[in-house]
């Protein structure tokens, strides 16, 4: 759950939006709103949680948020020098080194919030969990390989389309290809939480002592624990994908780099602004 809580966050934030800071600002209620979907916190935990919550996100418009503006000013500049690859597979890297900064404190912020839990309210996350767990596999695996293809041909349209505008045939036919060439991974993604789960579970009902510890060991081991099948595949999309992304760029039409532009410098405007405003409030 670490990881996508991380993620939720960082796409949240890089979310070309025009209600960018709207989002922002409100983004702790957000994290709220997913936490209830695993466990009930009780006022006094509440309480805690936020004041937790928002030291957490103090660091992060200090630190981050400038961060960014830095990493949408250098996107603008790789469009205009040609989207070069090696440009692109470093921005690509940048974005993944964000997420990862951010998984390490807020993995604190919910181990901390672990310690304050009843037996009964850990017993209610690992249920929760488990029960996630089996949707996914009962909505993901039901599907064939032409429809996990199409599932993931929509996704590259949507997400694309967000930032450019409609796809011309030749951008959608280059997903169409790009997609054909990757391996399918949701079934070693099911299978490698299932197996996570288990473990996680087992620490948090038993809660000795040094339980967050064991926790953070676990998370720190996960990604070597992976089948190399697993390893190899995620590898192998990443290059897919990134190839793809690319192409689909180069390709753009002036309307759309028109579209891309405007999103990308209102984003950068936008988040400047937030670091901008939370200067302002800590400054002596």
């Amino acid at each position: 759950m670490t990881r996508g809580l991380s993620w939720c966050l960082i796409v949240l934030t890089l979310s070309s939006c025009s209600a960018t800071q709207f989002i922002y600002n409100r983004v702790d209620i957000l994290v709220r709103w997913y936490l209830d979907d695993y466990v009930s916190l009780d006022r006094e935990q509440q309480a805690r949680f936020d004041g937790r919550l928002e030291a957490l996100l103090e660091w992060h418009r200090r630190e981050e948020l400038p961060a960014y503006v830095v990493l949408l000013d250098d996107a603008l500049t790789i469009l205009d020098e040609g989207v070069p690859l090696e440009d692109t597979r470093a921005m690509a890297d940048r974005i993944e080194e964000a997420a990862i900064r951010f998984q390490d404190p807020f993995l604190e912020l919910l181990l901390s919030t672990g310690e304050d839990l009843r037996p009964d309210q850990r017993q209610e996350f690992v249920d929760v969990l488990m029960s996630k767990q089996e949707e996914f596999e009962e909505d993901r695996l039901a599907r064939g390989d032409a429809e996990y293809r199409e599932d993931l041909e929509d996704r590259f349209d949507k997400q694309l389309s967000r930032y450019l505008g409609p796809l011309t045939a030749e951008q959608t036919d280059r997903i169409a290809v790009g997609v054909s060439e990757m391996t399918r991974l949701d079934r070693f993604w099911l299978e490698d939480r299932r197996v996570w789960i288990a473990a996680l579970s087992v620490i948090l009902l038993e809660a000795e002592p040094d339980w967050p510890d064991q926790v953070r060991a676990l998370i720190a081991g996960r990604d070597d624990a992976l089948l190399p099948a697993y390893r190899e595949g995620i590898d192998h999309n990443g290059e897919v994908i990134l190839q793809l992304s690319r192409d689909v760029l180069i390709a753009r039409t002036d309307k759309q780099d028109r579209k891309l532009r405007n999103r990308l410098q209102s984003l950068r405007d936008d988040l400047a602004a937030l670091a901008a405003q939370n200067a302002e409030t800590v400054s002596p």
